[in-house]
């Protein structure tokens, strides 16, 4: 009971009696498991995303997967979210 409880004379809350933890365990336990890969999992991509075999990406593709952000926006970001009392390095 804390100082602020007394001074506002509040009755405790009642234990009911009949109120216990369980005793047993679960009829069957069933644990959560990866399933079998399929069976083309070889042949895909790492990412899910089309690759042309043997080429790079070009200078458009890498701008899009990045965001394509110039450095003035991403300065911009930064203030606003140091001026928010976030950490940007945390996201936090």
């Amino acid at each position: 009971m804390s100082q602020d409880d007394r001074n506002r004379n509040t009755e405790p809350l009642l234990v009911n009696p009949t109120l216990r933890p369980h005793q047993s365990p679960p009829q069957e336990h069933i644990p959560a498991e990866q399933g079998p890969a399929p069976a083309d999992v070889a042949s895909r991509p790492a990412s899910g995303i089309v690759t042309r075999p043997g080429e790079g990406l070009s200078t458009g593709e890498v701008t899009t997967l990045l965001g394509g952000a110039d450095a003035s926006t991403t300065e911009a970001n930064l203030s606003l979210e140091t001026a928010e009392g976030l950490d940007p390095h945390t996201e936090s």
